[in-house]
């Protein structure tokens, strides 16, 4: 092989604390599980007190799981609960325009087109 290299690639833990060795994968585990907090985090995956430069990268991955989570319900109209619409009274036919609030009023031109067989004109 002059020349070339085997393109080998192995995928190397990501070391969120080194204090007490917990991977992304360790982390991102936890908040699959339920964990929704910097704080349910670390217990679940057992931290130990230790310097503490972890934290805020805790913080900043439970918090783009959250967003990631919030716009995958939001696309997908998910787990976040929906609110009833009411449905409208069918009991009595509107008669009015609900822009102009005037009556409508069915035109004789359609009435008659459809009659001969034609087909209705278009509003442009």
């Amino acid at each position: 092989m002059s020349g070339t290299r085997a393109a080998w690639k192995v995928r190397l833990p990501m070391y969120v604390c080194i204090c007490n060795a917990i991977t992304e994968d360790d982390v991102n585990g936890c908040m699959a599980s339920g964990c929704a907090s910097a704080k349910q985090v670390k217990a679940a995956c057992g931290f130990k007190p230790g310097c503490g430069s972890c934290t805020k990268r805790i913080h900043r991955m439970v918090s783009e799981y959250r967003t990631a989570s919030e716009l995958a319900d939001a696309l997908t109209g998910g787990p976040a609960a929906l609110t009833a619409v009411p449905e409208p009274d069918l009991s009595e036919p509107a008669l009015s325009d609900p822009v102009a609030g005037e009556p409508i009023i069915a035109e004789p031109v359609l009435a008659e087109a459809a009659e001969e067989g034609a087909a209705p004109p278009t509003a442009a």
